[in-house]
């Protein structure tokens, strides 16, 4: 297995960390693998928490806590308070003592509790289900979440002469009325999809009542023979490839000369509940069958990003099975499929969590976009709901403007049939079993799959853990390069070639030990966005002349970009 060779030079930089990164924001990703976390519900995370947690594991907390308790209530222990833990960046609560000692005894109190429940005697699922459950009750006791306990909110009080109050409360107000209770995270007034998001230009030239397929309009004298189709999470709308001007991967990819067309999928109506693998899967063959159509190519290339990236597996699969070979080669963005890794979305995956979304997928429920993305934010509780409380209702701050952000706000449902199918390949961990899954009445192994394949993951993504994702590149047959990125989910995926100190790594030895491949690897500096395209252009067999209009005879264009049903329609 070869990489091509890199863009730029190889750097020194630590390989054992994820980098800060200023772009890096805290995201709910956008509920990318809400088709998983649907099966997460309440009763089986309580009940989680009641497997893991032990009489003795609460006792040695109980007596740590107890032998702790003098030296913080004196003032004795003068340990630094942990510098990236933004709760407590104020100098207060390093220069007053009273405060100081509240938050030691708070960050103990976390880590004897969060300790409490890394019970190595249940299973994974079971553990990390738990410490989502915990993480929310820790993370709600911190003293920054009121107005007593956040000192930087106090002063903003007294500097304002109560305006951040004032402004605090209409927020909350607003967030009451607009945003179920939670804090708004985006201020969505700042963004018009086609015109700020959405905005390259192109033609939609295939619509069904499933999908819309756009064709993006080329920017150059001549184009790579060989077109791109991107193909989109179900639950996500498909413009974070496209955000805005100098972050768009469309853009990037038209401007280095790819034919690039993406799947649309439509917002599930109420009677959409019954949508499954195999329609998500036919319209994927037919969007393909269309591109094909088009250009006049026997077959073309296909991005697939997280919960697309286990579509697009299945979907070569599925011709690997048949022999009809129209994907030329197959990226996967922070993409598992293998669900045997610990981690991430496959938390979700129980028999009660199963049981409980088969039953709306009998009654042909659609789960709704909020439903979706609140139980990501819970996921995550310190940077996606009390960074934002104390921002927009402590410190009376406005949400920012930011074009992730407000993609992220921007969901959809999920047909429960779906979410059910997926829960349950989940917990069978039937995509990577040989024959685990039937696909279009086809049983499918992906290690038949030899076509070349090219998958990015993040080392900080919470999500798509990366050593999950690499666990999957090794299920392939073809040759396979993998590229890690120092950052998260989302921000993994949106990487233009200007972001500040962007890098990655590669190796072209992809070996059974996820840490060794690290160890080995080589880090670049730049953007993987430039990489790729040489990976692609490398696959692709020459130029012609760019199309002078979209679509053709058999599918003329129907309507500018973005078309309808990103807008909900």
């Amino acid at each position: 297995m070869t990489d091509p060779a890199p863009q730029s030079a190889p750097s020194n930089a630590p390989l054992n960390t994820a980098d800060d990164d200023p772009d890096d924001i805290p995201v709910a990703d956008g509920a990318f693998g809400g088709e998983l976390l649907s099966a997460l519900d309440p009763m089986l995370l309580a009940s989680s928490l009641a497997r893991t947690i032990t009489p003795s594991g609460l006792m040695r907390a109980v007596t740590n806590l107890a032998q702790q308790a003098p030296g913080l209530l004196q003032g004795l222990d003068d340990q630094p308070l942990p510098a990236k833990d933004w709760r407590f960046s104020d100098s207060t609560w390093t220069d007053n003592p009273v405060y100081k000692r509240w938050a030691l005894a708070y960050l103990a109190w976390e880590k004897e509790m969060m300790e409490l429940v890394d019970n190595e005697q249940v299973d994974w699922r079971t553990r990390e289900r738990s410490r989502l459950v915990m993480g929310v009750l820790t993370s709600a006791i911190a003293p920054t979440n009121s107005l007593p306990g956040n000192p930087a909110a106090i002063k903003a009080a007294f500097t304002t002469g109560g305006r951040s109050l004032w402004n605090g409360g209409a927020n909350f107000l607003r967030d009451l009325v607009t945003n179920r209770g939670l804090p708004a995270q985006v201020d969505d007034r700042a963004f018009v999809v086609g015109r700020d998001v959405a905005a390259s230009p192109g033609w939609v030239v295939h619509r069904t009542p499933m999908f819309e397929l756009i064709q993006f309009t080329p920017d150059t004298p001549t184009v790579a023979t060989t077109p791109l189709m991107l193909l989109p999470p179900a639950v996500n709308k498909y413009y974070f490839w496209d955000l805005a001007p100098g972050r768009s991967l469309v853009e990037y990819a038209v401007s280095r000369g790819i034919q690039v067309f993406t799947m649309v999928w439509r917002d599930p109506r109420p009677e959409n509940g019954t949508w499954g693998i195999d329609n998500y899967l036919a319209s994927a063959v037919e969007a393909l069958d269309v591109v094909c159509d088009i250009t006049g190519q026997p077959a073309a290339h296909v991005f697939g990003d997280c919960s697309g990236g286990m579509f697009l597996a299945m979907l070569l699969g599925y011709q690997a099975a048949t022999g009809r070979h129209t994907a030329a080669t197959g990226t996967f963005g922070v993409t598992v499929f293998d669900f045997g890794e610990p981690g991430g979305i496959g938390i979700a995956a129980s028999d009660e969590g199963l049981a409980s979304v088969s039953k709306r997928a009998e009654r042909g429920e659609v789960i709704s976009a909020d439903s979706i993305s609140d139980t990501f934010v819970w996921m995550r509780p310190n940077d996606l709901v009390w960074r934002y409380l104390v921002d927009d209702w402590l410190l009376g701050k406005q949400p920012p403007a930011f074009d992730i952000m407000f993609w992220n706000a921007d969901g959809q449902g999920l047909p429960s049939q779906l979410a059910a199918e997926l829960t349950q390949m989940s917990l069978e961990n039937a995509l990577i079993k040989p024959g685990g899954m039937t696909i279009l009445g086809e049983p499918i192994t992906l290690s038949d799959v030899t076509i070349d394949t090219y998958q990015i993951a993040g080392m900080s993504d919470h999500i798509s853990p990366w050593k999950g994702c690499y666990a999957g590149a090794r299920a392939l047959a073809g040759q396979n390069t993998f590229v890690l990125t120092p950052t998260g989910h989302v921000q993994s995926i949106i990487y233009p070639p200007d972001k500040p100190r962007a890098s990655f790594w590669t190796n072209p030895h992809i070996g059974p030990n996820p840490d060794e491949w690290h160890a080995a690897a080589t880090r670049h500096q730049g953007s993987w966005w430039g990489h790729w395209v040489d990976w692609m252009l490398a696959r692709t067999s020459g130029t012609r002349p760019a199309p002078p209009a979209a679509g053709n005879a058999t599918h003329p264009p129907i309507a500018p970009a973005p078309g309808r049903y990103v807008l909900g329609e």
